[in-house]
């Protein structure tokens, strides 16, 4: 029978065979081709925070490049009557459940909620940002999504909108436009749709 030979590991050490090496430093995350931070390793869905308020289209958002310090990996193991199991060793949460949506989103700033005046008097100083190529359509206004990019990146909150529509002008708040837009595939086109009732004759 051969010798049987006990080995004192370190704390926080390691062996290899019966040597004592140094442990290797985990990698955590690597990096994408856009200089955001990509899971090596698994991490908490829930308390990662890898969504934000985008406060120009009025809604949360995942982040196209989260960091690193966006991830939670703090995750360790217990125990129940199945068996071992993973969780989250910062709130508590069960790895093998899926996060709800409402989970995953941060809260809205405050300002965000304040009412939209949908009836909005234009007066002689308001100036008018024309959209193009908009129909009607199933209850909407709707206009090619690139037209509606083009829009949205040369207005502010100074601007309001119009569209010439079945032969008559119609005019829309600037808030509006981007706060109750849906995205909708009509016809095999990619399109931005707002509802009619959120339209004044102009």
């Amino acid at each position: 029978m051969s010798e049987i030979i006990i080995t004192d590991i370190p704390f926080q050490g390691a062996v290899s065979a019966q040597e004592i090496v140094t442990p290797r430093e985990e990698v955590l995350t690597f990096e994408n081709n856009f200089g955001g931070a990509v899971p090596n390793t698994v991490y908490c869905p829930s308390c990662s925070t890898l969504t934000e308020y985008n406060a120009k289209w009025g809604e949360v958002q995942e982040k196209r490049n989260p960091l690193e310090s966006d991830y939670c990996f703090e995750v360790g193991y217990s125990q129940d009557e199945t068996g071992l199991y993973a969780r989250c060793l910062r709130c508590d949460f069960d790895l093998r459940e899926t996060p709800s949506r409402e989970d995953l989103k941060p809260p809205k700033p405050k300002t965000q909620k304040q009412q939209v005046a949908i009836r909005q008097t234009l007066t002689a100083s308001t100036e008018l940002v024309w959209i193009a190529n908009v129909r009607y359509a199933s209850g909407l206004f709707i206009m090619p999504r690139k037209e509606f990019m083009r829009v949205a990146k040369l207005g502010s909150d100074k601007h309001n909108l119009a569209a010439r529509v079945g032969g008559s002008n119609y005019g829309l708040d600037w808030s509006v436009m981007l706060s109750e837009y849906k995205e909708i595939n009509h016809a095999g086109e990619e399109m931005i749709g707002i509802a009619r009732n959120h339209w004044r004759n102009l």
